[in-house]
């Protein structure tokens, strides 16, 4: 545990000093401040925020800058004192003269519904910082649902997409575990039953040794199988540059002394992603994969959050994504990329 503790305290050194390409601006009483907050600051702007994806989290923009030339920058919008939304971008400065820059998934906004007005001018303060004319590339994926409005905003900044929108699902873990287990699709609800009668051990930590056998079996798997998805390496970074221990959830099914299956959790502000998992031959005959998942939304909801991301649904993997819907949470489609 005390080296883990010492892994974490190894933030990039660049971080904090990534090049935003200009300071902040304000437009229509919304001020941008960037680089104002703290980490512990930024994870209570992100819990206010409710559903907000791990892309927006402090360790996964350290995460990026970990092993990538790309650098986070970190900007809070205020009306007056009151903070209204956040966006975490990634920038990669090549020789002080061009700049590449994506945001993902941001920015989030502190209220659910936020007035047309605050959005807008959100929204055209970020386009503002990195004008395509001052040699930026600017890829921004923005946290919004696939529609008519979605697009009419993007437009009016003169951006085009470029890449369909992501999808994923959401699970809303504060209806109560009663009502999350009626929820469940009859096949899903169906293997959890038959996998709380197996006799199965479930372990849980928040790194060290589990931690690293999960990634591993996730990365064998994942070269086996070639599909698209993290790697064990980005997740082990994510884990180990975790606000707090935590927010970190592995839990290992055993059978006998052997583990046949594992999850990884990851927690940031009021809301979690499901983030990688591993399932064995045995774990797979006695559906290990669903009692660690729902026996993982019972500890995360016990510790305060209220949303679970589910990490993705893509066509090309139907089997996983069908598991993932199993647990009834609410699909969402992205609006895209847009440059």
């Amino acid at each position: 545990m005390a080296e883990r503790r010492n892994q974490r305290r190894r933030k990039p050194a660049s971080a904090a000093k990534a090049d935003t390409g200009r300071p902040g601006g304000s437009r229509d009483g919304i001020d941008l401040v960037w680089a104002g907050e703290n980490e512990r600051d930024w994870s209570q702007l992100l819990a206010a925020a409710g559903q907000a994806p791990i892309e927006q989290s402090w360790p996964y923009g350290d995460a990026i800058a970990a092993g990538s030339p790309y650098r986070p920058v970190r900007g809070v919008f205020r009306q007056g004192r009151r903070p209204v939304a956040l966006v975490q971008a990634l920038v990669w400065s090549i020789a002080g003269a061009v700049r590449l820059v994506k945001v993902v998934r941001g920015p989030l906004f502190l209220h659910e519904t936020p007035d047309p007005s605050v959005q807008n001018a959100v929204f055209q303060l970020i386009r503002a910082c990195w004008p395509l004319a001052r040699a930026n590339a600017l890829f921004w994926t923005p946290e919004l649902p696939e529609g008519e409005a979605s697009t009419t905003l993007m437009r009016g900044l003169g951006m085009r997409r470029t890449v369909t929108g992501y999808s994923t699902a959401w699970l809303d873990l504060s209806a109560g575990l009663d009502t999350l287990r009626t929820g469940l699709h009859q096949k899903w609800r169906n293997q959890l039953v038959r996998a709380e009668r197996e006799r199965l051990r479930v372990r849980d930590s928040h790194g060290g040794a589990a931690l690293g056998w999960l990634v591993e079996r996730h990365d064998e798997h994942r070269k086996r199988r070639r599909f698209s998805g993290p790697t064990g390496t980005f997740a082990a970074a994510l884990a180990v540059l975790a606000t707090k221990p935590q927010d970190v959830l592995i839990l290992m099914a055993e059978r006998g002394s052997e583990p046949v299956a594992g999850v990884l959790f990851l927690r940031h502000g009021d809301a979690a992603t499901y983030y990688l998992a591993w399932t064995g031959p045995d774990g797979r005959d006695a559906h290990a994969h669903n009692r660690l998942l729902w026996e993982g939304i019972g500890r995360l909801a016990d510790s305060g959050v209220r949303w679970l991301d589910m990490g993705g649904i893509d066509a090309s993997m139907p089997g996983v994504s069908r598991f993932k819907l199993g647990l009834g949470a609410s699909p969402v489609t992205l609006a895209g990329t847009w440059l």
